[in-house]
């Protein structure tokens, strides 16, 4: 009976825990942004306590109750008071034993602990690190990661798990030294938990949703509208076409769209009218997973993990080569000079090595000279020009002079567009952009 409990609840923990983590980074970027990541880790981590709750409630604590009532009953009506006393003697040494059990098993429990943190972080690192997650399409790479750190954590258990034995052969006496609170507490965790499973991804495949397949690069904007929780329009009316291999620039002030259009896109959201569609194929009904592993993004605020440089550089493509991870950092003129940088790092060029090295047909430039000096620009410049080649590229750029080549410059104001063109004949308009032309140049 001991043993089959203890499979019981180690088999509960994994499944449970593993399907946690697996809903929330399913869930779309509405949840994301919306929820402190913090708090739903902690959820996570206090899973196991709807199980708790009712391994207590209907396994432990009544009959515990009953049988010990029973018990001293029966001992003062069958023999007399002395017995009753030996069995509150019985309870007493039990209690020393325990206090004795657990000082001998303090190492055990140390490495617990650490495996119980290596578990936690893994699980922070990929949900903080969502955005980038969802960019490279990494869902798969991350759950068994995390299903890796699970399992280690499982086995740190075992060895703590040796002194329960003790505990199963008198549970009724155990578990009413229990404090009422704890059972209070794990009734409240189980709530979290209940109402974290129960959310559901507003972004999600459709039942007939197909492989995008290869792609060409033809992207079209119909009539697109979107707002964020049916607050005021964040994007109203637009429509963009893009041709295979065209530049196009988005421009405009701040939360003119330029981010929205982007999110749309990659499909963190759907549109509220309108389509997107990729070579005449409308992204909503093609699979999530397809539609990213056409897309590419350099961010404006890239994102490294927790490990080495060649690792965050092969995110992109897990079974890229060390010849293939080289030639990515030459072509982001990185590959002679990347052990120099400050903690081995310099985010926006290994993020452009990392678009290199995923290969997209479409490419998604996030101010990605923002925030840096003029000789970074220029080297990030000429690291793009090998980047953009022969790619259907949209830039999102502060910077006007980054985008005078541009196939098409789309000026965003207020959700809408104000005017389109080459840079020349938007400077010919003497409209919006001719205004942040002439800012930007004084």
């Amino acid at each position: 009976m001991s043993l089959a409990k203890i499979s019981i609840q180690q088999f509960s923990y994994r499944q449970l825990t593993n399907a946690t983590f697996s809903h929330v980074m399913d869930l779309s970027m509405e949840f994301h942004s919306e929820r402190d990541s913090a708090e739903a880790m902690k959820s996570i981590e206090q899973g196991a306590a709807l199980t708790n709750v009712m391994e207590a409630g209907f396994l432990e604590i009544s009959p515990a109750v009953m049988d010990l009532f029973v018990a001293f009953v029966l001992l003062y009506i069958k023999f007399n008071l002395l017995a009753a006393l030996c069995m509150l003697i019985a309870t007493l040494t039990f209690l020393s034993l325990e206090v004795a059990a657990s000082r001998s098993n303090v190492d055990n429990r140390r490495q617990l602990t650490k495996a119980e943190g290596g578990e936690a972080r893994v699980m922070h690192q990929a949900i903080q690190g969502w955005l980038t997650v969802s960019s490279f399409n990494m869902f798969a790479y991350e759950k068994r990661r995390f299903a890796e750190a699970v399992d280690n954590h499982l086995t740190a258990k075992r060895k703590w798990s040796c002194r329960d034995y003790w505990d199963y052969l008198i549970w009724p006496i155990k578990y009413l030294t229990k404090d009422y609170r704890w059972l209070i507490g794990d009734l409240i965790d189980a709530e979290r938990l209940l109402d974290l499973l129960i959310t559901k991804p507003a972004v999600s495949d459709k039942c007939e949703a197909f492989d995008l397949g290869p792609v060409q690069g033809y992207v079209e904007f119909e009539n697109v509208c979107f707002a964020y929780n049916t607050k005021e329009p964040a994007v109203r009316d637009i429509s963009i076409s893009a041709a295979p291999g065209a530049i196009i620039a988005l421009v405009g002030t701040t939360r003119a769209g330029k981010s929205s259009l982007v999110k749309l896109l990659l499909r963190h959201y759907d549109v509220t009218s309108g389509s997107i569609k990729i070579d005449g194929l409308d992204i909503r009904d093609v699979t999530e997973s397809s539609l990213r592993d056409a897309l590419g993004i350099v961010p404006q605020n890239p994102i490294l993990f927790n490990a080495s440089t060649m690792d965050n550089l092969r995110y992109a493509n897990l079974d890229a080569s060390d010849e293939e991870v080289y030639r990515a950092c030459q072509a982001a003129a990185i590959h002679d000079k990347i052990l120099t940088f400050p903690q081995g790092y310099q985010t926006k060029r290994l993020a452009i090595a990392r678009a290199i090295l995923k290969n997209p047909p479409i490419l998604i430039l996030d101010e990605a000279t923002s925030a840096v000096d003029t000789e970074t620009e220029a080297k990030i410049q000429e690291a793009l020009r090998y980047l953009i080649k022969d790619r259907t590229t949209f830039v999102i750029a502060h910077r006007l002079s980054t985008v005078v080549k541009a196939d098409g410059i789309i000026v965003l104001e207020n959700g809408s567009i104000a005017e389109s063109g080459t840079h020349w004949e938007l400077l010919e308009k003497q409209g919006r952009y001719y205004s942040l032309w002439h800012t930007q140049l004084h």
